[in-house]
């Protein structure tokens, strides 16, 4: 995989993790980081804010790239930086000890002061955030009944187009940030460079 160019594995501990310890956190991330630690892969980690504060003190231990996808995942029904998690994830990110992902908003669009707190985020850590997509948009809640046939959900329907624009917009017309999000961060984290020259 790493000589066909994977630089990166990812784990959902969101899902179904709502009653893992931080014991079970530890043991968890160790496991996939002495996996990943040769090569130098990132471990990119689908969890919500509040469970920041359980792998806050674990991070620096596990001498990897830690990516955190979706802006750490915050609950939409309070401010982000009232929730706990917060002051980790921010911790975290200006330390340069992870990476997060601006990405997948639409999973907490209600979040009051999405748009203060995107740019806080932008401005305290340019280095540590990459752009992506989250296409293809899944639904989030697997199979649904209706009428008693089992289905898939849809994907959702995204704008791509003005998800970009937000995107941009929130670098306030900031080219160097905006370079950072879309090129010089995912090249340095992902070693593009190194899968180009080969």
């Amino acid at each position: 995989m790493h000589k066909l160019g994977a630089r990166a594995a990812r784990i959902n501990l969101a899902s179904k993790s709502q009653n893992l310890t931080k014991e079970d956190f530890a043991e968890v991330l160790e496991r996939y980081a002495s996996r990943l630690r040769r090569f130098q892969w990132s471990l990119q980690l689908y969890i919500r804010l509040h469970q920041v504060q359980m792998i806050a003190d674990i991070i620096p231990t596990l001498d990897i790239p830690i990516i955190i996808d979706h802006l750490g995942h915050p609950s939409p029904s309070l401010p982000m930086s009232e929730q706990p998690g917060y002051t980790e994830f921010v911790s975290l990110l200006r330390r340069k000890l992870i990476y997060t992902k601006l990405s997948a908003v639409y999973r907490f669009a209600g979040l009051p002061g999405l748009d203060s707190v995107v740019r806080q985020i932008l401005r305290t850590a340019p280095t540590q955030v990459v752009w992506a997509s989250d296409w293809p948009h899944t639904g989030g809640m697997g199979l649904v009944v209706n009428n008693d046939r089992t289905t898939h959900q849809d994907f959702r329907k995204i704008d791509d187009k003005a998800w970009l624009a937000q995107c941009l917009e929130w670098c306030d017309g900031d080219e160097t940030l905006a370079r950072r999000i879309w090129v010089d961060n995912p090249r340095r984290l992902w070693q593009a460079d190194d899968i180009c020259d080969r």
